[in-house]
């Protein structure tokens, strides 16, 4: 049994084994009932041959009045429930009635336990059981109904399979579960093999402790649900460790089903407190049509929704992400919605490697409190939208990766609450709906431990944030605030809190002292910045938007993968050839006539320039006149193309002129020697 659970919680600090609650109490109560014992034993040796005698009943056992089963015995109290051992040496139980019912289960099961009740619901009352598995799951439910596993106060229940189990899960259903208990209640289970809970139907957590451990060679989610899961209180703490390559473990994935019913394939957390550390994915609702459809008709799909409307939420992803083919792959991502993902309220810490939060089609924060740190990509991630209305939001990427990352910035609306976003890249609101103000800078490094603010023109902090010690460096940043106005101005400093900030996030009216005033800002439009907000390349350049990722990795002269988003220009020109030319190391590209590329593209300034070039999506004559100016200037001092016809070479010093950003300076940043 493990006695602690290993989390970075904000409660007892990022590398603390810290004991859960129930698990502390339950530990208490356990040494002082041996003492009591010992004690007794000494003075009155008869007194505690009687109290043996009836401890074997429990208080729970007492007063329930329901039928009892006997999982050591394989007996029933009542002729309302049926028990025996099969022909394996597993118990069955089985329920005929039409109206709900509580069972009791007491006792040790060294096999596997299979319920049916196929007419009504049902609920199993765990009172100190201990159930381990050999070649099939520990509790199968059989029945399509929904079954209901409830812990009394003080009971500690461990259910586990092994590595020997030829089926999905430590506890598979045909229906749905519940899963509930009282204060100081525990249900454990332990996963060595593939899946903690299997249900066909939802999985819903209303109350007492439920602990998940998965085995470092378990394959599969801790929670893998069908249709729905549901959090509405209670402590769910799950530890994923499986690292079985291309099969790594998950904390909760909903997979979604065709036909199953209008809506569902979502996860919805309405209160409690969530612990998830896994090697994998923490949440998903996963099911993705494009991927999982088995029929063209779409009015049964699911909708892979994730929604959170209260609760304490604290996830840490340890998994490194890989991506070799679609079956070999691990995305090691907070919370993950195919869909939508949408914060209402709550309190919600991610330390991810991948993506903290990702959506397929947007991202929605109303409320509630989100800090959020990823390692090896973006921290926000929507594939369309991003929409924040309210509540507070700090959000980091400490690697190449961006803070916020949507389409582009128009995908983006803010319109209350409060923001910042950083990193190595961002988008910043300027959607057509968006009413709220942002700051954005992006001109210097900024590294751990550095303290930031905003400050109003009284010197006031306006917003601020302490980069932790997980990031290295960042060198964009965007803050949004209601506290922000028209036609004000605030300053950009690094200096010192008054007071440490809780969760590195400092709102308004907190004493800072200023050791550096770095940038103005005056609100003349809803998104105002300065310096470059997009993503960093590597040395000191940047390149614009580019509508996708940037490719990973050293390239070693191969094209990277992925296709660039731009439109193809007219004129016999394009783009995506004269990118990989120069990334290829290639002379022989499709280019204007009269213009040639040099044979040497290992150039620094080069492979930047086409990066630049690239990222703005420029024509085709603003492309050539580029070039041109470049060769006039000096940069490619061995072009050996003439003039084309009716070009006419720019004046002065290579000049982007109106096409947004400056022109990128520095080394490559890893894309190739």
């Amino acid at each position: 049994m493990k006695n602690y659970v290993v989390w970075p919680d904000p409660h007892c600090g990022k590398t603390t084994r810290c004991y859960p609650k129930a698990m502390k109490t339950f530990k208490r109560i356990i040494s002082f009932t041996a003492l009591a014992l010992l004690l007794c034993a000494a003075a009155f040796a008869q007194s505690i041959s009687e109290v043996a005698s009836v401890g074997s009943e429990t208080s729970t056992t007492k007063t329930f009045s329901g039928p009892i089963v006997d999982l050591s015995k394989g007996t029933s109290s009542s002729d309302l429930v049926s028990a025996s051992f099969n022909k394996d040496g597993n118990l069955e139980v089985t329920y005929e009635g039409t109206s709900s019912i509580e069972i009791m289960l007491t006792g040790t099961l060294n096999g596997t336990l299979i319920v049916k009740s196929d007419n009504a619901d049902y609920t199993l009352v765990l009172d100190n059981v201990t159930i381990q598995a050999g070649t099939l799951p520990a509790i199968q439910l059989k029945s399509t109904t929904t079954a209901t596993f409830y812990a009394p106060e003080k009971s500690y229940n461990l259910i586990s399979d092994s590595s020997d189990n030829t089926k999905k899960g430590v506890i598979t259903s045909s229906g749905s579960i519940i899963f509930n208990g009282d204060e100081d209640s525990l249900i454990e289970i332990d996963v060595y093999k593939k899946h903690g809970i299997k249900a066909d139907g939802g999985v819903t957590v209303n109350g007492g402790y439920l602990y998940i451990h998965g085995d470092e060679n378990a394959e599969g989610n801790m929670i893998s649900a069908d249709l729905f899961f549901v959090m509405n209180g209670g402590t769910l703490d799950i530890l994923a460790e499986g690292n079985v390559h291309a099969t790594e473990s998950k904390g909760i994935k909903v997979n979604g089903v065709e036909g199953a019913g209008a809506g569902l394939g979502y996860v919805e957390i309405n209160g409690g407190e969530t612990y998830i550390t896994s090697v994998g994915k923490a949440i998903t609702a996963g099911w993705k049509q494009s991927e999982d459809a088995t029929t063209e008709a779409t009015d049964d799909d699911p909708i892979p929704n994730v929604t959170i409307n209260d609760g304490f939420i604290h996830i840490t992803t340890t998994g490194t992400p890989y991506e070799y083919s679609d079956d070999e792959s691990l995305s090691p991502e907070g919370i993950e919605a195919k869909n939508i993902l949408q914060i209402n309220g709550g309190e919600i810490y991610l330390y991810t490697t991948d993506d903290s939060l990702n959506a397929g089609n947007a991202v929605i924060i109303n409320g509630g409190l989100v800090y959020a740190i990823a390692t090896e990509n973006d921290s926000i991630d929507s594939n369309r939208t991003i929409e924040i209305n309210g509540g507070t939001v700090v959000t980091m990427s400490t690697s190449r990766e961006q803070a916020f990352d949507c389409d582009n910035d128009s995908k983006f609306t803010y319109t209350n609450g409060y923001f910042i976003g950083a990193g190595n890249g961002n988008n910043m609101p300027n959607s057509s709906n968006t009413t709220g103000y942002s700051i954005g800078y992006g001109e210097r490094t900024f590294y751990a431990g550095d303290q930031i603010a905003l400050l109003d023109s009284d010197k006031n902090v306006v917003i601020g944030f302490v980069v932790p010690y997980e990031v290295e460096s960042l060198t964009s940043i965007v803050f949004g605030s209601p506290d922000f106005q028209e036609g004000e101005t605030y300053t950009l400093a690094i200096g010192a809190f008054e007071y440490q900030p809780e969760d590195g996030f400092v709102g308004y009216g907190q004493t800072f002292r200023t050791r550096e005033e770095i940038a103005s800002f005056t609100m003349t439009q809803h998104a105002v910045s300065e310096g470059y907000i997009g993503m960093n390349i590597g040395g000191n350049g940047n390149f614009g938007e580019m509508n996708g990722q940037m490719p990973q990795g050293n390239f070693g002269g191969q094209r990277p993968n992925g296709t660039f988003n731009g439109e193809r220009q007219d004129r016999g020109f394009n783009p995506n050839s004269m990118f990989s030319a120069f990334l290829a190391q290639a002379a022989d590209v499709e280019l204007p006539e009269g213009i040639t590329l040099p044979e040497d593209l290992s150039s620094e300034d080069a492979i930047q320039l086409m990066l630049y070039l690239m990222g703005n999506k420029i024509n085709a004559a603003e492309l050539e006149a580029l070039i041109q100016g470049s060769i006039d200037n000096g940069e490619f001092e061995n072009f050996p193309g003439g003039m084309p016809t009716g070009m006419t070479p720019p004046d002065g010093q290579f000049n982007p002129g109106g096409m947004g950003g400056t022109p990128p300076q520095g080394g490559p940043g890893g894309f190739g020697n």
